[in-house]
């Protein structure tokens, strides 16, 4: 199955179980959403899929209304770039509301992010780093690695509200389990149910971990392969997707150097909590890999000198283990 089918079968499953409300632009038919997530299913079930004007604000505010009314609730962003014009309701509103009226927000904030599709500065944008650290709001990012709409069921049902960073670049791909691949896939779950996904090409002890999330999994698997092919080197891929849970991330990591891949912006980013955190409490050698300080071009051939890239992942890992 293809993570765009998973997902939009699972977000049906949450309108029967929950009868769950999903708030966006332009989501109901004909359009279907940006990218056709929610396709046909406004016709099955026009109460739930409530389509918006152009208002992030306003709309992500409804939904956060509605869930401290008791209701479930996902609001998507059609892309994550303008997420910074609801944030205000997450960090004031929705972030706070749990605690100070002592019960369960069922809300998430989808957002379509990510690069490598020439959309240019103001719509490839990966900015799920903003809300890291922020108390009452985790950050799930969804992957090729495990079903995205399990992931995203999870989350509603965990009554934090929650920013859901889908990749764009995933919609159309396989999901790994229907691959029939030959990989060593190992699913850890965290204690607030979220799985860490930890796939190797052999099952021997591996030489380097690279810790990576979203729509930079192909790529890591990618690399893996490369690596293992051309050169018998053996590494360890740790997937997880509660990626504000620094603790569940740093135990998964065992022993020898990691490096840390993301599609943000790495200074101030992701990767140096958790590179910190893993030095912190192991000593490892640690090696970061993200986008340039810049913003994004139009250009793909621009882009691409500005993003994290095959060659280069793989050149760092390389430099990890000493080669």
């Amino acid at each position: 199955m293809k993570y765009l089918a998973d997902l939009r079968a699972n977000i049906e499953r949450i309108i029967k179980e929950h009868n769950a409300y999903f708030i966006g632009e332009d989501i109901q038919e004909p359009y279907g959403g940006a990218f056709k997530v929610t396709k046909g299913l406004s016709d099955k079930y026009p109460a739930n899929i409530i389509g918006t004007p152009m208002c992030e604000q306003g709309f992500t505010g409804l939904g956060v209304g509605m869930a401290l009314y008791g209701c479930y609730v996902s609001v998507e962003i059609m892309f994550g770039d303008f997420i910074t014009l609801a944030a205000d309701q997450m960090v004031n509103h929705a972030a706070k509301f749990s605690e100070l009226y002592k019960q369960d927000i069922h809300f998430v904030l989808r957002c379509p992010s990510g690069a490598y599709r020439g959309y240019g500065a103001t719509h490839s944008q990966s900015l799920e780093k903003m809300f890291m650290g922020i108390p009452g709001i985790q950050v799930v990012a969804p992957s090729i690695a495990y079903s995205p709409g399990e992931v995203l069921q999870t989350s509603i049902e965990s009554g934090v509200p929650t920013l859901f960073v889908e990749n764009k670049l995933d919609y159309p791909r396989e999901l790994l389990m229907d691959r029939g691949s030959f990989w060593i896939k190992k699913v850890m779950t965290t204690l607030k149910g979220f799985p860490i996904i930890k796939i190797q090409p052999v099952d021997d002890a591996p030489e380097l971990a690279l810790i990576t999330y979203g729509g930079l999994s192909e790529m890591a698997l990618k690399a893996m392969e490369k690596l293992l092919y051309e050169d018998e080197i053996n590494i360890e891929i740790i997937i997880p997707t509660l990626i504000s849970d620094v603790e569940s991330i740093v135990s998964a990591v065992d022993s020898g150097p990691v490096c840390i891949l993301e599609e943000g912006v790495s200074s101030f980013g992701w990767g140096s909590e958790i590179g910190f955190a893993i030095q912190e409490r192991y000593g490892n050698k640690v090696f970061r890999l993200g986008a340039r300080d810049s913003f994004i071009p139009a250009a793909q051939s621009a882009e691409l000198e500005i993003l994290p890239g095959l060659e280069e992942l793989v050149n760092t890992i390389k430099v990890g283990i000493g080669l």
